[in-house]
């Protein structure tokens, strides 16, 4: 699944991103059940993990457009001042 996700970042002025990834339903409800936060902080965590970021989550949303069957995941990273990040 990780490897169909299509990822936007947009940095702001602050130095904040803002994180978009765009998942196919299908490979999203083959590892989840649910369209919850949960789900959404695993994902995030998992793709972070998968591409060696280290960047800290905020705000993340997640819907569910069944009319063109994405998943889309928004978080906002942060990386200044971050030393480490470690994910369970």
């Amino acid at each position: 699944m990780l490897n169909s996700i299509r990822e936007t970042r947009i940095r702001d002025e602050k130095g904040i991103y803002t994180l978009s990834l765009e998942i196919p339903e299908k490979e999203f409800f083959l590892v989840y059940n649910d369209v919850d936060k949960q789900s959404a902080n695993d994902l995030l965590k998992q793709y972070l993990i998968f591409r060696q970021d280290d960047a800290r989550l905020a705000s993340v949303n997640i819907e569910h457009d069944k009319n063109n069957h994405i998943v889309n995941v928004v978080s906002e990273l942060n990386y200044l001042g971050n030393d480490h990040t470690d994910y369970p």
